[in-house]
């Protein structure tokens, strides 16, 4: 498989969306960070701990990305793959296999990241749960339009992918 070699350079308006995407995730978390501490200050840090792996995840997908140390909306907009992967895989180069373990890790954390704190929502209250997805919902549903379709790494990103199959499917019907 190829990356996209015609490069989108994000302009001033992609990020100002990509900044009003952010902000239902943010509220997200912050919200749901305040809740688990009221269990036990262990519960949000091992919540943090896997937001952190799935970043180590995603800095092994940023390999060989055109937007790796820049600007980047990566993994649902939240993230600081990117970055990290300057840091941790400095000299490496794009391997298709190593890229699909990767991804196959950042999903597997990304849904543990999100399914950890559900039981102590739910505790909290019944319908902070629906609160919760909500705003993931809304987050996404704010950046994949507005990032996925011109970014340089959606023919392989697993995001990228998703929204291209959404994409065609909503065409056909």
């Amino acid at each position: 498989m190829k990356m996209n070699k015609e490069y989108y350079t994000w302009t001033k308006k992609d990020k100002w969306l990509y900044s009003i995407s952010t902000i239902p995730f943010a509220v997200m978390v912050v919200g749901t960070f305040c809740l688990l501490t009221k269990y036990s200050l262990y519960i949000p840090m091992v919540w943090i701990f896997l937001y952190l792996i799935v970043n180590v995840f995603q800095a092994g997908c940023c390999v060989g990305c055109p937007y790796r140390g820049k600007y980047c909306p990566a993994f649902c907009g939240v993230y600081f793959g990117n970055m990290l992967s300057g840091v941790l895989y400095k000299n490496r180069q794009f391997d298709l296999k190593f890229y699909k373990k990767n991804a196959s890790g950042g999903e597997i954390a990304l849904t543990l990241f999100l399914l950890f704190p559900l039981y102590w929502i739910f505790l909290s209250n019944w319908y902070y749960i629906l609160i919760y997805f909500a705003l993931f919902a809304v987050h996404i549903l704010l950046f994949m339009p507005n990032q996925c379709k011109k970014c340089s790494f959606n023919i392989i990103c697993p995001g990228g992918k998703a929204y291209q199959t959404y994409c065609r499917f909503y065409k056909t019907h």
